[in-house]
């Protein structure tokens, strides 16, 4: 028996009836960035049944760098939606590759014995989660991520061979090999910020769990780990119950994490929870916190949720009933931020922490939000502060000091012309006229592409709205995005990037390794930017892939073809640079030694 294999680039999406790319051989990366690809595989035509297969990876690499990945299928019955362009993978019901089910590389194989009930044994991938077995009438697939947690390895070019082995009498039935070159290179310290919003509630209600237990703590490890992993750098901090995605008079699980109580007419707060948090957050890798909003969503009209204990009782002292105009809600701010921002210089966040006012406020509720900045700008005035909006006025007038711009605002294109420091979003319905998106059923350059459009537009950061949300609209329900990827109001994939394992465990998706890439495209181009400058950038990006903006979508296979010739340029220009050192070194030195045997 053979398989069929093909090595792909980890743009394509390996469907079980097939896809659509072209087989790579050969790849560049930088020595500190992770760099991922694919093998497809299923039976020969001619092998009529299924067969257990085990797999093994050689390279010149170090076998521990490279990490490896079944791609699982998730059940999509909605794919696409009306007036939706072309940038999709497919817009038909069916199986769509999304997680990446997390397998070791090169486990111990050893013979299993029959028993005498099967007619044969089998010999076995020893302490394998996820086992594999080939079949003639679908194609599966293997992710590979070589220097997955970034580390710097050394330059130079390696060979890594993927072999599949018969499971019953372990021949060789398939093997691919890629050329893999590490240049001399490294990617410049993430500077790019990077938030995908961590809902706190929604592991509580999946896994039937108290906000802030021992165990939530423990499941939440590895979920902020995978994040951290992708390049996530910046994470939400639930200090008071996240208002969002709630319909007026109605409310979400509470996620407090600071501790009010109110004492013979002051408040008292309690910030050791949140400190905890902080703390786990950070040994995980994130280094940026965003402050929960401190108004309600879509206007600043109402108070969020906030919880406290008075007189004994611990009850809600404010929340939609409480106006945002309201004295004593703005003494509460005010007595808050105070002690806040002594918490913040202890733990050395001052300059590491995003606020927020109002998620996705307009021009028709512009006095409310107004109002609502006023209330805490005096005390913000030193720190980071941004919302995500549309219309341009709402900066224009000062209201909004770091503008967080949806791509599909009509306005854009007066952001990237007048703001020198705006961040960009997006949500799961900007489906036309080539507009990034990260759900399921779009192509994978759709998703990637959003760090080379963030570069030429001179974007500051990016923010989506769902990491883990598994609640339908406004909150209501809770969905399994493993067996119903389509829960948010039928948008695949839109409100979550990580998948809820049974154990506790995240479980990421290529989606998150992808979007990582595109980060990681805008990181390269920064290195280029500190060899040639910004401007020869540009142009290089202009003769290479064409003229870029927020409505620029390319082909998987340009986007793939895009990097590695990016790679290239900066290679070359790495190597003139160091010729250039090499020659004013040995002129200043044979200066040196003219003056001396002259004297």
């Amino acid at each position: 028996m053979k398989l069929k294999t093909e090595l792909l680039s980890s743009l394509v999406k390996i469907f079980p009836d097939g896809f659509k790319g072209e087989k790579i051989t050969s790849a560049s990366t930088m020595r500190n960035e992770p760099f991922s690809f694919q093998v497809a595989f299923k039976c020969d035509d001619a092998f009529d049944g299924i067969n257990p297969i085990y797999v093994r990876v050689e390279s010149d690499l170090d076998i521990n760098l490279i990490s490896q990945y079944k791609v699982g299928y998730v059940p999509v019955t909605r794919a696409d939606y009306a007036d939706s362009d072309g940038f999709f993978e497919r817009k038909t019901p069916g199986l769509y590759p999304d997680m990446l089910l997390e397998r070791k590389t090169n486990a111990e194989i050893s013979d299993v014995a029959d028993g005498g009930f099967f007619e044969e044994a089998r010999w076995m991938e020893r302490d394998q989660q996820c086992l594999l077995c080939a079949v003639r009438d679908s194609y599966q697939s293997l992710w590979f991520t070589v220097n997955e947690n970034g580390e710097k390895i050394k330059a130079g070019k390696y060979n890594i061979k993927v072999l599949f082995f018969d499971s019953k009498d372990r021949a060789c039935i398939g093997e691919e090999a890629l050329k893999l070159e590490v240049i001399d290179g490294e990617l410049p310290k993430q500077s790019l910020y990077y938030t995908s919003w961590f809902h706190c509630d929604c592991i509580a209600d999946t896994y039937g769990i108290e906000v802030f237990s021992e165990r939530f703590f423990a499941i939440m490890r590895s979920f902020v780990t995978e994040a951290a992993k992708t390049g996530m750098n910046m994470i939400l901090l639930p200090a008071f119950t996240p208002p969002l995605d709630t319909s007026e008079g109605e409310e979400r699980k509470t996620a407090q994490l600071v501790s009010v109580s109110l004492q013979n007419g002051k408040y008292v707060f309690d910030f050791s929870l949140m400190k905890k948090y902080i703390e786990i957050c950070r040994e995980c890798g994130i280094e940026n916190f965003e402050h929960s909003h401190f108004f309600t969503q879509w206007g600043a009209k109402h108070a969020p949720k906030i919880m406290a204990t008075v007189d004994g009782e611990y009850k809600r002292i404010f929340g939609w009933d409480t106006d945002s105009a309201s004295e004593e809600y703005a003494f509460f701010l005010k007595s808050y931020l105070k002690e806040l921002k002594r918490f913040l210089k202890e733990m050395d966040l001052e300059d590491k922490i995003l606020f927020h006012i109002s998620d996705e406020p307009n021009v028709d509720v512009l006095p409310y939000y107004e109002k609502a900045q006023k209330t805490v700008g005096k005390e913000l005035k030193d720190y980071m502060c941004g919302d995500a909006l549309s219309h341009f006025e709402c900066y224009k007038n000062g209201s909004v000091k770091k503008p967080i711009v949806i791509v599909s605002s009509e306005d854009m294109d007066k952001f990237v012309e007048n703001c020198d420091d705006y961040w960009v979003y997006y949500t799961g319905a900007q489906l036309t006229e080539g507009y990034a998106n990260r759900i399921i059923a779009t192509t994978s350059a759709r998703n990637r592409v959003i760090g080379l459009q963030m570069y030429v537009g001179g974007a500051k950061g990016f923010i989506h709205w769902g990491y883990n949300y598994y609640y339908d609209f406004l909150s209501h329900g809770l969905f399994n995005p493993i067996a119903n990827p389509c829960g948010y109001n039928q948008l695949v994939g839109t409100s979550y990037v990580v998948y809820p394992d049974t154990s506790g465990k995240a479980i990421p998706s290529l989606r998150m390794k992808v979007l990582y890439e595109g980060i990681n495209d805008y990181r390269a181009l920064q290195k280029l930017e500190s060899l040639i400058g910004r401007e020869a950038v540009l142009e290089f990006i202009k003769d290479t892939i064409g003229e870029v903006n927020y409505r620029f979508c390319p082909t998987n296979s340009q986007m793939f073809e895009f990097r590695q010739k990016l790679n290239q340029e900066i290679s070359q220009n790495i190597q003139r640079s160091k010729t250039h050192e090499e020659l004013q070194f040995y002129s200043t030195r044979e200066v040196r030694r003219r003056v001396k045997y002259q004297a």
